[in-house]
């Protein structure tokens, strides 16, 4: 019993801890009979349940049944936990990778401004000293018309800089893959469990889209993709190292919002199946 309720409390601490989900997933309400369902613990649960508190019951059988449930939550609870890390790991690389990009076109942005000004200031106070003499009106004029040529030079280049520059995608792990049924890496394949509740329709949203299918929905919505349809776009979200794919840095900031929302969703199942644990019927070892 003791080892029971530890295990309990351990658990659900944990899920305390989980983040927020963000603002563009959907609440849901805590589950925990389709959690139930998903590790496969419904029988021993109902079975449990019906045997505490009947004077003639099995004490053992009651305390395997309890020790059972309990460890498919906590099977289940590091499934997700793994599934997790590796989102986590794949976001972390890509904000690097993303920042560098956006480092490196900030610096050239900035040259570019801070040329366009220098050139522009002093050939412009060129030009103007030159229309001092009545006899360099010409030359003056086409001093300060290649300043300005320049200067526009400059503010274009700047301009075609703010896209910035684009990097391969290096790191094993493209967990949007299979959400577009594209080529996984082996790290990538989501547990078969975590697969399942992605692909159900949350229990008190009757109707409504699978968890998957939400997800793509609000992904187009934001425009973080147009359609299932943008292959090239799908295609650099869920890039492989072997694919060659350079990306860009909004394809880094889409690949990255994508994941975490795909983070904050699974999250959920992690509170279902705490409050599938708290819900086990309170064993008596004093009987």
């Amino acid at each position: 019993m003791i080892f029971a309720r530890w295990m309990t409390v351990g658990v659900t601490v944990g899920l305390a801890l989980l983040p927020v989900a963000s603002a563009q997933v959907l609440v849901e309400k805590p589950e925990g009979g389709s959690a139930a369902r998903l590790i496969g613990a419904g029988d021993e649960i109902a079975e449990l349940k019906g045997l505490v508190g009947r004077n003639d019951a099995d004490r053992w059988r009651v305390l395997w049944l309890h020790q059972h449930v309990s460890e498919l939550v906590m099977a289940a609870s590091l499934q997700v936990d793994a599934t997790i890390a590796q989102i986590d790991n794949e976001i972390a690389r890509a904000n690097e990778v993303r920042g560098f990009l956006e480092d490196k076109r900030d610096r050239t942005v900035t040259r570019a401004n801070l040329l366009g000004a220098l050139i522009g200031g002093g050939v412009g106070a060129t030009s103007a000293g030159l229309q001092l003499s009545s006899s360099l009106t010409k030359p003056a004029a086409a001093v300060g018309i290649g300043a300005g040529a320049v200067s526009a030079g400059l503010a274009v280049g700047g301009i075609h800089a703010q896209k910035g520059g684009t990097a391969v995608f290096n790191f094993n792990s493209n967990m949007l893959a299979e959400f577009f049924d594209r080529p996984m890496l082996p790290d990538s394949q989501y547990p078969e469990m975590v697969w399942a509740f992605l692909n159900q329709t949350p229990p008190t949203q009757a109707g409504a889209p699978t968890r998957r299918e939400q997800l793509i929905e609000t992904w187009v919505g934001l425009k973080r993709i147009d359609s299932l349809g943008s292959k090239e776009k799908i295609d650099h979200l869920s890039s492989r190292p072997g694919d060659g794919m350079r990306l860009t840095i909004d394809d880094y900031q889409d690949r990255v919002a994508m994941l975490e929302d795909v983070r904050a969703r699974i999250s959920f199942l992690k509170r279902d199946l705490g409050v599938l644990l708290a819900s086990l019927p309170v064993v008596d070892t004093r009987q």
